[in-house]
């Protein structure tokens, strides 16, 4: 080989094994037929083979020519994946959306913007893992996550957080329960009932042993789960009274009573992306339209 191919060669190379002439090549390249001509004089000069000859006026491809065609059919195959691949980057980012939650988001607060946006993309695929914070950030992390939701704090030079939306805690009550009679309930009126609520290490238990003073083991701590779901389940039953944030709430807001605390106990839903990582286009879109959601009515259930 005496220089190198280039791509305009191999271009009109292939255009004349498909159409059979230099001039319906040319036709298909929008150029000239000596151009065609030339483009195949300086391969075959490139390259040192004899890639067609004459045969009843028409060029016919040698073996050479034939198996060379297939080395650049394959190659161009592989070019209108990429561009097929690109053509659905544009339109809907990876078509992959992966989002990462907390159970209670993922019930209460995700449902509203997935519908929209699939009726938006109708041939995405969305993998929705509901996790506790730390094991969301830790996936997150691993770039196995576009983006989590979480009322969890958490501080870390490797993701971006976010504040979403603001709000505050709400109490549960069974239905026949007196305390519903009231709009709002301070520490004084929870402090004697039969208490429902979160694991220790939850912000919102945190702030409720600080507000009623309790201790572990408290005569009146009921249960004492990880799970706001299933605190609205037990308060449902009647179990006792539980403190859960209020997107959760709305799930079983026919099945009980919610009412806001006094002082209240706050509530934030944080956003977090990788920082290493650039969000997808479907991602960038899916945070749009999170973030141009209402959440009034979801945020607060006692109206």
């Amino acid at each position: 080989m005496t220089r190198s191919l280039n791509f305009q060669q191999i271009q009109a190379f292939k255009a004349v094994m498909e159409s059979g002439t230099t001039t319906r090549a040319a036709q298909m390249l929008n150029t000239t037929q000596p151009s065609i001509s030339r483009r195949l004089a300086e391969l075959r000069q490139a390259t040192g083979l004899e890639l067609f000859d004459l045969h009843n006026g028409r060029l016919r491809p040698t073996r050479e020519g034939q198996q060379l065609y297939r080395s650049v059919r394959q190659h161009f195959e592989g070019l209108e994946h990429i561009e097929t691949a690109v053509r659905v980057l544009r339109k809907s980012g990876t078509g992959v959306l992966r989002i990462g939650s907390t159970p209670t988001l993922a019930a209460g607060l995700l449902p509203r913007v997935i519908a929209p946006f699939m009726r938006q993309h109708p041939s995405i695929y969305i993998n929705l893992q509901t996790h506790g914070t730390p094991q969301l950030k830790e996936y997150l992390s691993q770039g196995l996550l576009d983006f989590v939701l979480t009322t969890g704090h958490i501080e870390h030079s490797d993701v971006i957080t976010t504040t979403l939306l603001q709000t505050h805690a709400v109490c549960l009550l069974p239905r026949e329960h007196t305390l519903t009679q009231c709009n709002a309930l301070k520490p004084d009126q929870l402090r004697t009932q039969r208490l429902i609520l979160l694991d220790e290490n939850d912000d919102i238990m945190i702030a409720m042993r600080e507000h009623l003073q309790l201790q572990p083991g408290h005569a009146d701590l009921a249960v004492e789960t990880n799970s706001s779901l299933t605190i609205c389940a037990l308060v449902a039953a009647g179990v006792g009274v539980g403190v859960v944030n209020p997107f959760v709430a709305n799930a079983f807001a026919d099945q009980l009573v919610v009412r806001q605390l006094h002082p209240p106990i706050p509530v934030t839903v944080t956003l977090m992306r990788a920082a290493a990582l650039a969000p997808s286009m479907l991602a960038s879109r899916f945070v749009e339209m999170l973030t141009a959601q209402s959440w009034s009515d979801l945020a607060d259930p006692t109206k």
